[in-house]
């Protein structure tokens, strides 16, 4: 399970294009339900959050998985099965599911802070595209007319005031903090650097 755990935290694009509902849908909002309920918990670190979670996946999302592994096409729940799974739960917690955001903020302020060897830094600019493929990219135009993109990977400060509509970002300007990261592009199958969002706010 902790492989289920890492994909969750991997993919966190806020503001993946909805489709229409189905299994996946019904195995988010069930873990949703579950971990809304079990508001105890306190989580302080990645072993923390690895247990919790998975503990969610198999009181929730266990009954349901051969339905989940047919919608894969997948004979058996294997590690890469798993993988899978986990990563495509995760991209739908993520977007519906406030409780998912707020355990995940500590852990993954934690991760970027730890990771020293990367560059991080400020841009000033107007919002003047949101695009949404795969991950949610920010297109910023700065005061010189350079344009820059920035990706929208995790929760960060500033997050919640635009969780729910992320279009509200339009023609604002802004500033914004970033750390470089590696991303996986799964239609090119290949790897790349981005500008990840640790922190925003409109000036």
């Amino acid at each position: 399970m902790k492989k289920i755990f890492a994909l969750v935290i991997a993919a966190l694009p806020l503001f993946s294009l909805a489709q229409e509902k189905d299994i996946y849908d019904t195995a988010a909002e069930k873990m949703c339900q579950y971990l809304s309920k079990h508001t105890e918990v306190k989580i302080n670190s990645q072993k923390d959050a690895e247990a919790f979670f998975s503990q969610a996946f198999l009181e929730t999302c266990m009954p349901m998985v051969d339905r989940l592994l047919v919608k894969e096409g997948l004979a058996s729940f294997d590690q890469q099965g798993g993988e899978l799974i986990g990563r495509k739960v995760g991209i739908k917690l993520a977007v519906m599911c406030p409780k998912y955001l707020e355990i995940m903020r500590p852990v993954i302020n934690d991760q970027l802070q730890k990771d020293d060897d990367t560059e991080t830094g400020t841009i000033k600019g107007t919002v003047i595209q949101l695009l949404q493929d795969g991950y949610t990219y920010l297109k910023l135009k700065t005061s010189d007319g350079a344009q820059k993109r920035v990706v929208w990977l995790t929760a960060f400060d500033g997050a919640e005031n635009f969780n729910n509509d992320a279009q509200k970002l339009l023609n604002k300007r802004v500033e914004l903090k970033w750390k470089s990261g590696q991303l996986y592009y799964f239609k090119s199958k290949s790897f790349a650097i981005e500008k990840i969002i640790t922190s925003l706010k409109v000036i």
